[in-house]
């Protein structure tokens, strides 16, 4: 098909010794309504596995079809996704799996293949022609997954109505599968940050089909998280459960929006002061040390809340410093940006806690 870069390993690990158990991974098989048992699975990703750094070695089982090397790819990039995971072999596996069924004639294989060659600088001018021939022939044919790939490709060149228009002739096309979850999720945000003006109901509309249809992968947690946002004013306790099913799976934003949630909403300072110190000690959040000092000024644990003022003022001297070093890279210079208006807001919202806190005895 095309040429792609090979990652060659001296040494593999088991394949069974990097994948979930036999359990886990038959029930995800049946949510991706695979036709293969695990035996049969297990003969197949055996057989890539085994000869990746020699793909012409690579002799499938003779019940092999194109959907089946797609549908245990998917089943990988599920594992990859709800897990928050990445292990190269297996990485490795999901691209030769593409490889193999791009072979056997799989469509879904083919875009894919195509849009990466498109998008790989190293790729020759004869490729990229084909590749974009490839992609023409499969729109023609009204391919769902072309359109998709389509919609993300334009998205990411901030081609965001181009985007738009594939991902709803996507979902015309393919309207109730894991993928459809995904890119009513994309839609869905689409219409939450649309400039110069949101279109909440149509988010809300496209992140509710998202949760339907999706399974909790971290692009479906986004949409749970973006969903609560939408009620955090409106229904509350619609908004903390959005929240705490992305905080039960480690989404660090959720956390502090969970702790003001309690605390200026519920007025449960307790639960609050405890999401904020779960999403401090999870990612170093300083919007969550902020709010464990607010809960401990309400709770009126002073000596609590000038150890957290203590540390919000090391922080700020730390991103002093780092603002005045020139050789700070470029992106860590947005968050120091962002953190120091937050800090800026901090200290001139809350004079008259941190003056009692300063001048507090213990």
């Amino acid at each position: 098909m095309f040429k792609i870069l090979r990652r060659f390993a001296s040494t593999r690990p088991p394949l069974r010794d990097i994948i979930p158990s036999k359990k886990v991974f038959n029930r995800i098989l049946f949510d991706q309504d695979s036709r293969l048992a695990y035996s049969r699975a297990m003969k197949i990703y055996e057989a890539v596995y085994n000869h990746i750094d020699n793909p012409n070695h690579i002799l499938l089982p003779s019940y092999t079809r194109s959907d089946d090397l797609m549908s245990l790819k998917e089943v990988l990039s599920v594992i990859r996704k709800t897990t928050n995971t990445i292990n190269r072999h297996l990485v490795e596996l999901e691209n030769e799996l593409v490889e193999q069924a791009g072979e056997l004639g799989s469509s879904n294989a083919i875009a894919i293949l195509a849009f990466n060659t498109i998008q790989d600088p190293n790729t020759s001018k004869e490729d990229f022609q084909y590749a974009n021939q490839l992609i023409e022939n499969l729109s023609d044919l009204k391919n769902p997954l072309t359109f998709k790939l389509a919609g993300d490709l334009a998205y990411k060149k901030r081609a965001f109505s181009q985007a738009e228009s594939y991902w709803l002739q996507f979902i015309e096309l393919e309207p109730n599968t894991i993928n459809a979850s995904h890119v009513y999720s994309n839609l869905g945000l689409y219409y939450y940050t649309l400039q110069p003006k949101p279109d909440l109901i149509r988010a809300r509309q496209y992140l509710e089909k998202s949760i339907a249809f999706g399974q909790l992968d971290s692009t479906i947690l986004r949409s749970h998280y973006y969903y609560s946002q939408l009620f955090t004013l409106t229904d509350p306790k619609i908004a903390r459960y959005h929240l705490e099913i992305c905080a039960s799976k480690g989404l660090k934003e959720s956390f502090s929006s969970l702790g003001f949630l309690e605390l200026n909403v519920f007025n449960n300072y307790d639960k609050s002061l405890e999401w904020f110190k779960l999403g401090h000690e999870a990612d170093g959040d300083l919007s969550c040390l902020i709010g464990q000092f607010d809960c401990q000024i309400l709770l009126k644990d002073r000596k609590s809340a000038l150890k957290a003022l203590q540390k919000i003022m090391s922080i700020q001297e730390k991103f002093e410093k780092s603002r005045q070093n020139p050789s700070v890279p470029e992106k860590y210079r947005a968050t120091i940006a962002s953190n120091k208006h937050l800090l800026s807001m901090f200290f001139s919202s809350r004079k008259q806690a941190i003056e009692l806190v300063n001048t507090s005895s213990f």
